[in-house]
């Protein structure tokens, strides 16, 4: 039971220390954008990331929405498997909203710390994405592998495409 207890801890220790480095490369993103805005003049890029920074905060907020409804729907709090909402067209929203918000800060900032930043910031959230789905099997087991046949994991396009066809089938 003891060297259980340690492993434990352990991931958890790292998990926490991902959540820091995470947080603070973020608010270095986001105070390097600030200083260095539209650094390479370019205009209709700077332009580009303040829509796909709009989009992201849509998906966040989309996403919080889905999740919230769907549990109450489901009325359970923290076991039911959401598939509604933003989650009906890709298994990791917050994710992506995530993302497009870090790539869109990266256009917008035009500088080449904000890229680095920026890309490692979107490696640690793929771990976490990875790591999300390994916990998410665990909890759920066969309906989440049935879940992630079904809906990509962060690629809107494709989601969209086959919740269409999906709808279409059912019709």
């Amino acid at each position: 039971m003891q060297p259980k207890l340690k492993i434990m801890q352990k991931k958890s220790i790292g998990h926490l220390i991902g959540h820091i480095a995470y947080i603070f490369l973020y608010g270095v993103l986001v105070i390097s954008t600030v200083f260095l805005y539209n650094s390479a003049n370019l205009v209709k890029l700077l332009y580009t990331g303040w829509v796909i920074l709009t989009l992201g905060i849509v998906f966040l907020l989309w996403s919080s929405k889905s999740r919230k409804k769907g549990h109450t729907e489901d009325n359970s709090s923290r076991k039911a498997l959401v598939e509604s909402g933003m989650y009906a067209f890709v298994r990791h929203p917050e994710f992506l909203g995530h993302i497009l918000i870090i790539f869109a800060l990266v256009i917008i900032s035009q500088h080449l710390i904000c890229l680095i930043t920026g890309a490692i910031l979107i490696v640690l959230l793929c771990l976490a994405i990875i790591e999300e789905e390994k916990r998410n099997i665990k909890k759920f087991g066969d309906s989440y592998r049935d879940y992630m046949k079904r809906v990509p994991r962060i690629n809107l396009i494709v989601g969209i495409i086959k919740h269409s066809k999906s709808k279409r089938k059912k019709t």
